[in-house]
């Protein structure tokens, strides 16, 4: 029997021995495979990881849901920057994933060849592993999934050991797991299969000495799996985020689980979704006719080319794979996931190694080189040629529509204008690669407001007025004021309430007619722009003027108040070439007995003096008034004019005043032509080269 177990032992890592030079020729062409195909597209995931680490101390950076990868983001580009790197973060942080990558496939091939005995098998599922669209992907993006799957593969290396189970290994596992935990939270799903591995070490031992050591191994792992989750999350929720309530604490580890985004009923909907994510998981395009082929193969094996091991044989390669754990993995994340959210394949990537090590187990029926071993390695090439193709076109950013976008929001919009956008995916990229930092997101200010449609349309009018205060223009996008249905029916929100948010702006809004295939967006202009092209018309809003010393606001008719004690209605910021403006024009209706009104005008300096300002006298009537001052020969009226103040009045008495419009009387024929006269026209081609590329990409994938 000595012999026997001696025997087995060495058939299981001599293979080990002799494919450690073919597990470094796979890291090695793995990793020159990844490193040309780093992407330049980035999520929204992997773009907030970037800003954070580039932007944040690293005490900030511990996410509940993948607590290690952000301070591990601020150590490389710290190490980096030791090193003489002068760039951002997002190099350094993809580097770390394709390093894992390749690492993880390398020590899946040496796993392979252990639990099958068979190194032929072993390339051709490493391979697969490898070059699957999502493996490839995040292992070239700035995601935790190849670090967390990196130490996935350590646990299937440990869990498929052909070799009885030891103090050692229970508790290397236990650090493993703990390891995929603290760069994905979801990955203490594998406790399933693991309790079952288990379950049957300890029924394999049961014998009273054997069972106490059994009962004790698995202790060391339960307790190091428990010490390596814990102590990091303790620290960051007592030391770093000062929690001190165990609410709090459970509050920010169930963040994304209370947001109402995730998990749901089984549909049609969701089986679709649940396809079409496994398909792209494999490859793209056309991952679902790969998981036929390869099964096709799989049959093959077990059909002409089957070999059935006996005697020896058998203990030593035809049952060296136990199944149950893998079968139990991978029902527990597929249910997990499919119920999650089944579209996206960031989270089947945990499960590809367990699928492919089962692909491997099945392979292994077939001889040694056989047919159906040479078929599954031509299947994987094709897919890697087809996921190249794929990878490459994604992480063009010359095609990237995102990138785009936030390129030609930035060419038709200052540091200081306000961006309205959808999604936070803009978010990121406008600050990332356009330096525009002013910026608000629908989704966000409905993830702030809890929902309410009411506090988050208080922001969003908050904000624009806050631009238009400060003379910059808003630009908002279509998909703003017309959210799609899955937007409104996830936050119970109608489509009225949003027009009705909108509404003061729409008379003044300018479509900037991007070109297909951007999407539309439209355009607040700035308060230099509105004065020069039609003066400030208070129907439904202020457009940026403030009123102090005033009671009873209101749009009616005109903007409508009480003056008080020396009132005063105050511009946006502006920047008007005096020489261009001949006079003011105001209409207003004045219900008090004062009959004084004052008009101040700053220069550069932004000082509103007695010195620049123009006094005349109301009319004897409390009906509507034009009023025009002329500011020809009016003393300080040069240069530059940035900012107007009107004094309605200069003493109240109870009675209200209107004010309907403010214009600009101007010395050129027409407003457009004064408008061109200070820069703020411009042309924009109606089709940019990047558009016909996006373009062209599109009818290509149509197409294909």
């Amino acid at each position: 029997m000595q012999h026997l177990v001696d025997r087995s032992i060495r058939m299981v890592f001599a293979p080990l021995r002799r494919n450690r030079l073919i597990a470094a020729a796979i890291f090695t062409a793995l990793l020159l495979l990844y490193l040309p195909t780093l992407t330049r597209v980035h999520t929204f995931d992997a773009l907030s990881y970037v800003t954070s680490v580039e932007r944040k101390p690293w005490t900030e950076l511990f996410h509940p849901h993948h607590l290690a990868y952000g301070p591990l983001g601020s150590l490389m580009l710290t190490l980096s920057r030791a090193l003489g790197y002068d760039g951002g973060a997002a190099l350094p942080m993809q580097l770390v994933n394709a390093v894992a990558g390749a690492l993880g496939a390398a020590l899946f091939y040496l796993t392979v060849c252990a639990a099958t005995g068979r190194d032929d098998v072993a390339l051709p599922a490493t391979l697969l592993l490898g070059v699957a669209y999502a493996y490839w992907y995040y292992a070239i993006e700035i995601e935790v999934y190849t670090l967390a799957t990196f130490f996935l593969i350590v646990c299937l290396a440990l869990m498929t050991r052909p070799t009885p189970w030891t103090a050692r290994r229970c508790l290397a596992l236990g650090i493993a797991q703990g390891g995929a935990v603290l760069f994905h939270q979801t990955n203490v799903l594998l406790c399933a299969p693991i309790v079952l591995s288990a379950l049957s070490d300890l029924r394999t031992a049961w014998k009273p000495g054997s069972a106490r050591a059994a009962v004790g191994r698995w202790t060391g792992y339960a307790v190091a799996l428990a010490l390596i989750v814990a102590m990091p999350y303790l620290y960051a929720m007592l030391v770093v985020s000062n929690f001190r309530a165990p609410a709090e604490m459970l509050a920010w580890l169930t963040e994304y689980a209370r947001t109402g985004w995730w998990g749901g009923p089984l549909t049609v909907a969701t089986i679709a979704d649940l396809g079409a994510g496994l398909s792209d998981t494999l490859a793209q395009p056309g991952g679902g006719w790969f998981y036929l082929a390869l099964g096709g193969v799989v049959a093959w094996a077990w059909g002409r080319h089957s070999q059935i091991p006996t005697g020896e044989q058998d203990d030593a390669q035809g049952n060296r794979v136990a199944l149950t754990p893998l079968i139990a993995w991978l029902a527990t994340y597929g249910a997990f996931f499919a119920w999650w959210e089944p579209d996206n394949i960031e989270f089947w990537i945990a499960s590809l190694p367990p699928a492919c090590l089962v692909f491997a187990a099945a392979l292994a029926r077939a001889r040694w080189w056989s047919a159906p071993v040479w078929t599954s390695l031509a299947i994987v090439g094709v897919i890697a040629w087809g996921n190249y193709g794929s990878i490459v076109r994604r992480g063009d950013p010359s095609t990237d529509l995102q990138r785009l976008i936030a390129r030609e929001l930035a060419a038709r919009s200052t540091p200081a204008d306000l961006l309205i956008v959808p999604d936070g995916l803009q978010e990121l990229y406008l600050p990332y690669y356009e330096r525009r930092e002013n910026f608000l997101s629908l989704n966000q200010a409905l993830f702030d407001s809890g929902g309410s449609w009411d506090d988050a349309c208080a922001t969003i009018r908050s904000r624009i007025a806050t631009a238009q205060r400060a003379g910059a223009a808003v630009l908002i996008a279509d998909e703003a004021l017309h959210p799609p249905p899955r937007v409104l029916n996830r936050h119970g929100i109608a489509q009225a309430q949003v027009d009705g948010c909108f509404a003061p702006y729409h008379a003044t809004l300018v479509d900037l007619a991007l070109a297909e295939p951007l999407p539309s967006y439209r355009r607040l202009p700035s308060a230099t722009e509105t004065a020069l092209a039609g003066g400030w018309v208070f129907e439904r809003d202020t457009m940026g003027w403030q009123a102090f010393n005033v009671a009873d606001e209101r749009l009616d008719g005109g903007w409508r108040f009480r003056p008080g004690i020396d009132p005063a209605l105050l511009s946006p910021l502006l920047s008007l070439n005096a020489r261009e403006v001949t006079a003011i024009e105001i209409r207003m209706a004045n219900g008090t007995r004062a009959r004084d009104a004052q008009l101040f005008y700053a220069g550069i300096d932004g000082a509103l003096t007695e010195e620049y300002s123009v006094r005349w006298q109301l009319a004897e009537t409390a009906e509507a008034v034009t009023y025009a001052i002329d500011l020809r020969e009016a003393p300080g009226w040069h240069g530059i004019i940035t900012r107007l103040r009107l004094d309605p009045v200069g003493m109240a008495d109870g009675g209200e005043i209107r004010v309907e419009w403010v214009r600009l009387r101007l010395a050129t024929p027409s407003g457009k032509q004064a408008l061109a006269s200070v820069g703020r026209l411009r042309a924009y081609p109606k089709t940019s080269a990047a558009c016909q590329e996006i373009q062209a990409q599109a009818q290509w994938t149509n197409a294909r």
